[in-house]
């Protein structure tokens, strides 16, 4: 079960993950599914889209391109460069798992 303190954070915008394994993209999109989060395109963050288990690494993120309550993926680095206002969460986000 998600902590209330991953869900409040995930429900704000402007953040990403890095997902480097199949294992850390399900934690994920199941917490993103806790806190009543979908993909953009309306579907459930329970769903995987193939393709992007073939893109692994790949980016999760919540910022002003999606819409009010999508998250969205990228298996580039777009997130990590100086112009993104995206927030880096992944230690964080790791890290409050384990507590």
């Amino acid at each position: 079960m998600t902590s209330k303190k991953i869900i409040e954070r995930l429900q704000q915008q402007d953040w990403y993950v890095e997902c480097k394994t199949e294992h850390e993209l399900a934690l994920v999109l199941n917490s993103c599914l806790d806190s009543g989060l979908h993909w953009i395109s309306g579907d459930k963050a329970s769903f995987i889209p193939e393709l992007m288990l073939n893109e692994i690494p790949v980016f999760i993120a919540r910022d002003t391109i999606c819409d009010k309550q999508g998250i969205c993926w990228d298996n580039s680095e777009c997130f990590q460069t100086d112009s993104s206002d995206c927030e880096n969460i992944t230690d964080w986000f790791f890290e409050e798992l384990r507590k």
